[in-house]
């Protein structure tokens, strides 16, 4: 209740010298300002031993215009409570905006940070050090790969080499076969003469 009066008064002082000057601004009036308007009513009473005695049509003119004053500055105060209440709504759903937006902006640059390998994230630093791991092991292997074909290569080479030598070798034994097979037929053929000439 205490906060209420104070705030009454403080926008009843505010009203005062808010309000634009009459031409009997300087002095009490009854159509100036509440503070003018006591003045003037304390100004108009008479004065009864250490008492003033009021008109009773400026007493209640005063308690008029001083409602008048409470009811506006009530309305007043409403329409501030509700402005208050609606930037507190506003202030709560821009924080929601911003724990959102920065939760997104997280995520992007989670995203950005990472990449997917075999279904699951990796930073981009690991996942360089992975590829470029994977190239190096398929280098070595093609190196591998190379020496052996070169080796390959040269057994090959030798092994028809070889191949060739024997095929020489066998046309070569072929060959001696075949004159010794012939000199063979002839000293028989020569014997089996010798025989039937003897007979």
């Amino acid at each position: 209740m205490k906060n209420y009066f104070y705030f009454f008064l403080l926008l009843l002082t505010n009203v005062a010298l808010s309000q634009e000057p009459n031409p009997e601004s300087n002095s009490a009036s009854i159509k100036g300002t509440l503070a003018n308007q006591f003045d003037y009513v304390i100004q108009k009473s008479n004065n009864f031993q250490e008492y003033k005695v009021v008109k009773r049509d400026y007493l209640m003119l005063l308690k008029k215009n001083s409602l008048d004053s409470v009811g506006r500055f009530k309305n007043e105060f409403i329409s501030l409570k509700s402005q208050f209440s609606n930037h507190a709504s506003i202030v709560a759903q821009l924080k929601d905006t911003l724990k959102a937006t920065n939760e997104e902006l997280t995520t992007l640059k989670t995203a950005q940070d990472n990449v997917s390998l075999f279904g699951s994230p990796i930073s981009k630093s690991n996942y360089n050090i992975v590829m470029w791991g994977i190239v190096i092991v398929l280098f070595l292997i093609l190196i591998v790969f190379l020496f052996q074909l070169k080796s390959a290569k040269a057994i090959a080479h030798e092994v028809k080499n070889n191949v060739e030598k024997i095929e020489e070798e066998f046309e070569d034994y072929k060959h001696k076969a075949l004159e010794k097979e012939q000199k063979l037929g002839r000293q028989l053929q020569d014997e089996i003469n010798k025989h039937k000439s003897s007979k």
